[in-house]
């Protein structure tokens, strides 16, 4: 049990350290200038180079790759500039509790597939669970109500992030299926989405960025305390609880990022906003405890064969 309580905290602290990213993010493109390929650049420069160092100590026998595993992490690592390209874009131009909650679509995402490759029924409680969402997310926005201030590309970059974040996801247990570790498996997706981006960014401008105290320290926490550490927490923390459970304790992110929002940045929020978050929230919730509840039942408690919805090794 004390296992169980240290896991829920785990992915407690990982959901809000992941809810603090608009911090970063809004300063190197407010204040620095920086463009959202340019800050995920940063992320994962920092990332990778944090968790190359971490390998290389404890565990250097698991950077070994076969040559054959190479065209997956290749677009698995699409996946990841492209998810975190979307995002920050998405924080950048829309609140930051708005941008998180479009972004949790992921389920939504990989229920669609199921239907398209797998021919998996359309429940009632899917259709309830996509239902909710609309409706909640319809209610975030305002535009009902004549406070419609969101920008159109920002929200469509926050849903399409959802989409690239489930298919990085899917990535990752593929990866694991295939013999990769996941830690190995992050850096290198890492490693190769960084590479994709640097032909695109202004190296200067991300020189100059991060060569002062502040923007170090931003730099800092953007590639390790926000990405390192979430991610690690989270690997950990389902190898002790089910993954259903730690994903209704994710959205924590959502509450996380509106209410640095509100403090930091001054963004409004009204009881309809709070009332439409939790209706996104709870069908993020149905929906999980449906895939979990139908995978179980199909393939055993930690086996299906398709998907990387479920628990990491705990090698």
């Amino acid at each position: 049990m004390e296992k169980r309580l240290q896991a829920m905290m785990g992915v407690v602290l990982g959901a809000t350290l992941f809810g603090f990213l608009g911090i970063c993010t809004r300063y190197f493109h407010n204040d620095c200038g920086l463009t959202s390929m340019d800050t995920v650049a940063i992320r994962l420069t920092f990332a990778s180079m944090f968790l190359l160092v971490i390998l290389g100590i404890f565990a250097r026998s698991k950077l070994k790759i076969s040559k054959k595993d190479l065209p997956y992490l290749l677009v698995f690592g699409v996946f990841k500039i492209m998810s975190d390209v979307t995002f920050f874009y998405a924080q950048a131009n829309i609140y930051l509790g708005l941008a998180t909650l479009l972004q949790m679509t992921a389920p939504y995402y990989v229920m669609l597939i199921s239907l398209i490759l797998f021919r998996e029924r359309l429940s009632r409680k899917k259709i309830c669970a996509v239902a909710l969402g609309s409706i909640g997310a319809i209610m975030v926005t305002g535009v009902l109500f004549g406070d419609f201030k969101a920008e159109i590309m920002g929200m469509l970059s926050a849903l399409i992030s959802g989409l690239f974040f489930g298919m990085f996801l899917v990535g990752s247990r593929v990866c694991y299926e295939r013999g990769l570790h996941p830690a190995a498996s992050l850096f290198y997706t890492m490693l190769i989405a960084d590479l994709i981006a640097m032909p695109f960014i202004g190296h200067g401008d991300v020189i100059q960025a991060v060569s002062d105290p502040q923007g170090m320290i931003m730099a800092l926490g953007l590639g390790v305390m926000m990405t390192l550490v979430p991610f690690f927490l989270y690997a950990w923390s389902t190898q002790f609880i089910e993954p259903s459970l730690a994903s209704m304790i994710s959205v924590l992110e959502v509450v996380t990022a509106t209410t640095v929002g509100f403090f930091v940045f001054g963004e409004g929020i009204t009881l309809i906003n709070v009332f439409g978050m939790t209706l996104v929230i709870l069908s993020v919730v149905v929906m999980n405890i449906k895939l979990r509840s139908d995978y179980v039942k199909k393939y055993g408690k930690y086996n299906h064969p398709k998907f990387g919805l479920l628990r990491p090794s705990s090698k």
